[in-house]
């Protein structure tokens, strides 16, 4: 649980394990070049996150009829379906991929078993909602939906009766649901069906409710989950705001109330949750005269739209540089500066969570991409002709799955071409543009900066995932999963920390080897700080990681001093 300005972040909140396993399977199909997605009714109720979806040709439809093209995937949403429906969806002639949540598909086994048996089933939950009209397949004909206890009086009497519920119903009211359906009926079988995520989930929401004196809940208006913990809240807190992002804050009761907890329904990814929270923080600062919170709105931008990232470029460029023998060359740290920002703004500009800014961020990517260009013809027209093979190929990236679809999948692809491209931009052409290709100081250079990028991009992409941002198999973190992921990280950080230590007991460059070690242990935190945590939740990411190579700048200028 994170606590600041007193403003209590849920532990809770967040995608829940069947809403990641939906994710997971569509995004691995996309992957795998099988285009286009179709899910069956939404994938989740979130705007946010079928944009996302969307942007990568993962589309919902109602029926497998309405798929424009028969080539395609038909996805069973989290929610799953009725077992007749599912029986049309397959006899469709297209591959067809089960989604269902575990914990939906444990319901809808339980109402099959005991309705095999002659019981009638009650379903407590919320009649029109994609996966109570799911589970009410599984009853054969046999079922009822009441939303509580109110509806259940009402019913007639039962031989046996099954008592389930929506996996996502507050416990408390499905027991008090179940005692009254036990009055009207002779045998009486309760099956709690919540899933526990959803306990969790309601068991910090009061906790921490009845603290409070604002609740603000992050999700989709459409999630019934969502709504639910909404409802709930209002039970317990005078002041309750249900908002799908930050832009639809009350300010005045955010900057009035003392104590905020903010919570989120299962289908709300972190990185949404993210941003309420520090829009929250953001107007809860006293300084409104300060100049801090300038300064603070600052940073975010030049970080979001890739300034930052593109400055680090230019310190790695300068630390290759040093490693190469090169006195430091301005053009090449520009150029540096210029190509990875192009490359770097441009793949932000066709991201889903990058909307707001798709047009400065295009814009901004071909005005350096002219820019880096301009430099290389200066440099000469060999350098010219191999950086403008390489600046369109980076423009590219984002189309690969179309202009690969026939081929397999690579997975991992992104931290790859990532770590390709800064240690052309930063190693390779400085060492190119001065004739010094064939030293060994040179092959230092790239392979340090192939492993340290890569080990910056795997990280950033772990940080993603657990903000729950929309990333697939491209990602290293994705394609070959946490436990692989950490010892590749290990191995690099051993090979790289090795390396230095040998070139500092040969006595080559020793003041800047030093250094180089000294700035080693910054990464090293880095990794042990991310790869140490299950959650990652502060803004801060991006700067954190990408600070390793404005601290390497810094060591290798203090060396060239020494």
């Amino acid at each position: 649980m994170e606590k600041e300005q007193d403003v209590t972040v849920a532990k809770s909140a967040g995608f829940c394990p069947g809403v990641k396993r939906a994710i997971d399977k569509v995004l691995e199909l996309e992957a795998a070049g099988k285009k286009p997605v179709y899910t069956i009714g939404p994938l989740i109720h979130n705007k946010q996150v079928t944009d996302m979806l969307a942007a990568k040709q993962i589309t919902s439809i109602d029926l497998p009829q309405d798929a424009a093209d028969k080539s395609g995937v038909l996805v069973i949403r989290a929610h799953g379906i009725t077992p007749q429906f599912q029986q049309e969806v397959e006899s469709h002639g297209m591959e067809v991929v089960d989604a269902t949540c575990p914990l939906v598909k444990h319901a809808q086994n339980i109402i099959a078993k005991f309705a095999d048996q002659g019981y009638h089933t009650v379903i407590v939950g919320d009649g029109g909602h994609a996966e109570v009209i799911g589970l009410l397949g599984y009853a054969k004909s046999n079922g009822t939906v009441v939303a509580g206890a109110e509806e259940a009086a009402k019913l007639p009497h039962f031989e046996k009766v099954n008592v389930v519920s929506q996996t996502t119903q507050k416990e408390s009211d499905f027991y008090a649901t179940a005692e009254e359906i036990k009055k009207h009926a002779d045998e009486c079988q309760i099956s709690n069906t919540i899933c526990q995520p959803t306990k969790d989930r309601q068991k910090e929401t009061v906790e921490q409710a009845k603290k409070a004196d604002l609740v603000i809940v992050v999700g989709g208006k459409h999630s019934a989950n969502t709504a639910r913990l909404a409802f709930l809240c209002k039970n317990l807190c005078p002041h309750v705001q249900h908002v799908e992002t930050e832009e639809e804050l009350l300010e005045d009761e955010v900057v009035r109330a003392h104590k905020i907890f903010i919570t989120a329904g299962a289908s709300t990814p972190n990185w949404v949750i993210d941003r309420v929270a520090a829009r929250v923080k953001e107007l809860r600062k006293p300084g409104a005269k300060s100049i801090l919170p300038v300064l603070q709105k600052t940073w975010r931008f030049l970080v979001k739209n890739a300034f930052y990232t593109a400055s680090a470029a230019a310190a790695l460029a300068y630390v290759c540089m040093r490693l190469e023998g090169i006195r430091p060359d301005a053009r090449l740290a520009a150029f540096a500066w210029l190509f990875v920002f192009a490359g770097t703004a441009f793949n932000r500009s066709t991201e889903a969570a990058y909307a707001k800014n798709k047009n400065f961020l295009r814009f901004a990517s071909f005005a350096c991409a002219a820019g880096a260009l301009g430099i290389a013809a200066w440099l000469g027209l060999k350098t010219f002709a191999l950086c403008a093979i390489l600046m369109t190929a980076g423009f590219l990236y984002p189309f690969r799955n179309t202009l690969t679809a026939h081929l397999p999948p690579l997975p991992g692809t992104k931290d790859f071409a990532t770590a390709l491209g800064w240690a052309f931009a930063c190693a390779f052409l400085p060492a190119y543009q001065y004739g010094l290709l064939s030293r060994k100081a040179t092959y230092l250079a790239i392979v340090y900066t192939l492993l340290l990028v890569f080990m910056r991009s795997v990280t950033l992409g772990f940080s993603s995932a657990n903000k729950d941002m929309i990333i697939g198999r491209e990602s290293f973190y994705k394609a070959f999963g946490i436990k692989k992921t950490k010892w590749a990280v290990a191995l690099i950080l051993a090979a790289l920390t090795a390396t230095l230590g040998t070139l500092w007991t040969l006595t080559w460059k020793p003041a800047l080897v030093a250094m180089l070690l000294i700035g080693d242990l910054y990464t090293i935190f880095i990794v042990i700080y991310y790869y140490g945590r299950n959650a990652t939740r502060s803004v801060k990411d991006e700067t954190l990681v990408d600070g390793q190579f404005f601290v390497l700048w810094a060591l290798s200028a203090l060396a060239a001093l020494l």
